[in-house]
């Protein structure tokens, strides 16, 4: 976990707090500092809008596997399947006409993640009602 990369103050202090007990954050144990409810499962896998949103999103969701796993590596065909299915659940549940769907894997110097925990970022942008247009969300690497 690396509070270094946080976006916002608040969620800098959950992870502070977070990393004192030496679990992690995504794990079942240690999820109780999400603020969100699980809304879909699959299996190993489960979605929940993200408690600390990436700002200009109309919906940021996390999709995180219930068993810890850190590298890419450590997936497989059947956990693609599982999120897809969750992706499709919230694509159809949400009316969604288009997004981002991005994974951070490894060490949070080159992701620029906070928690080494794999989840996946299911990104909708807000549309700006004045402009008609996409407002940018930013997610970065690195």
């Amino acid at each position: 976990m690396n509070p270094g990369f946080t976006k916002s103050g608040k969620y800098k202090d959950v992870l502070k707090t977070i990393k004192k007990t030496g679990k992690c954050p995504f794990c079942k144990e240690n999820f109780k500092y999400h603020k969100k409810p699980t809304l879909f499962k699959k299996k190993n896998w489960f979605i929940t809008k993200s408690s600390w949103p990436y700002k200009n999103t109309q919906y940021h969701f996390l999709i995180i596997s219930e068993k810890h796993k850190e590298d890419f590596t450590q997936l497989n065909t059947s956990d693609f399947s599982e999120v897809s299915k969750l992706i499709k659940w919230a694509t159809e549940k949400y009316k969604i006409k288009g997004g981002a769907l991005a994974l951070r894997f490894g060490s949070a110097i080159y992701t620029g993640s906070t928690v080494n925990h794999l989840h996946f970022h299911l990104i909708v942008p807000e549309i700006n009602k004045n402009t008609k247009k996409t407002n940018t969300v930013h997610f970065a690497v690195g």
